[in-house]
């Protein structure tokens, strides 16, 4: 799995990544789960231009875009920033979501420079929470009723995940991903 800056893609991958952001599957997850309009999705890109709160890349696998992944809310003062990450639905159940979590965890705390990476999911998502904690991040809390998702108020759950919670966690989930990028026979 190759990760390049959104910013740096080709305008058909910037142009995929909207389809894929608007599959009905990514956007149940989302908070916001309205269809990308073309004009907005151009806002976003010419947005994320030298950002410095906001860097997102897509992930390619055989030079296909598989999904994105994003940081965002960077505050290099206090070297925190949120993530996310969605994929395309096809690809989902082989185990390239552990692929993403691992290189953004390792980017986040290597090349990002920070100390502390947050997320935040929706309750309904219970793989995704699950997934988070197997990498070590913790649950820190829960927003109730945040969010209103088909008419119903729906809980956030808030994880967080420190660089030492990382670096010591790290050689335990390496060899899954190793198995994971392994070349199938």
């Amino acid at each position: 799995m190759l990760f390049l800056p959104l910013t740096e893609a080709s305008a058909d991958i910037q142009s995929a990544v909207r389809t894929l952001r608007n599959q009905e599957d990514v956007r149940k997850y989302m908070y916001t789960s309205h269809e990308i309009s073309q004009q907005e999705h151009q806002q976003w890109l010419t947005s994320l231009i030298d950002n410095p709160r906001q860097s997102v890349f897509v992930a390619m696998l055989d030079g296909a875009l598989a999904g994105v992944v994003s940081l965002n809310a960077i505050n290099r003062a206090q070297k925190t920033a949120d993530w996310a990450f969605y994929l395309d639905l096809a690809l989902r159940g082989k185990g390239l979501g552990s692929l993403v979590e691992f290189w953004m965890l390792d980017h986040a705390f290597g090349d990002a420079g920070l100390e502390k990476l947050n997320c935040e999911v929706l309750e309904m998502n219970a793989a995704v929470i699950k997934m988070h904690q197997k990498f070590g991040f913790s649950i820190e809390g829960v927003r109730r009723q945040n969010i209103i998702k088909d008419g119903q108020r729906v809980n956030v759950v808030l994880l967080g995940i420190t660089r030492q919670e990382w670096l010591e966690r790290r050689p335990a989930i390496e060899p899954l991903t190793t198995r994971l990028n392994a070349p199938k026979a």
